[in-house]
């Protein structure tokens, strides 16, 4: 398997529901999402995540962009819990 560098982010399966936008908005949204977590990961953290469930709400008319990086932060939040509950006895 390809070790995967800051730069890049591999994402097997990702559903989004984004009432009234199109697919090619959806496929726009969801390139813009692994981008973003392609930058904010750090270093260390898991590349090969099993499942990871997150809901979020982002207000009505927001950008293709506002809305990638409310997903891509709310990703990044859940690994980092996921990672801090590891460690907890």
């Amino acid at each position: 398997m390809p070790e995967h560098s800051r730069s890049s982010i591999s994402i097997g399966q990702l559903n989004l529901r984004m009432p009234g936008d199109g697919a090619d908005a959806t496929y726009r949204v969801a390139n813009g999402i692994g981008q973003s977590l392609a930058q904010r990961l750090p270093a260390g953290a898991p590349r090969n995540i099993s499942a990871l469930n997150i809901r979020i709400q982002v207000g009505a008319g927001a950008s293709e962009a506002e809305t990638s990086d409310a997903v891509a932060s709310a990703i990044v939040k859940a690994l980092g819990n996921r990672a801090s509950n590891r460690y907890q006895v």
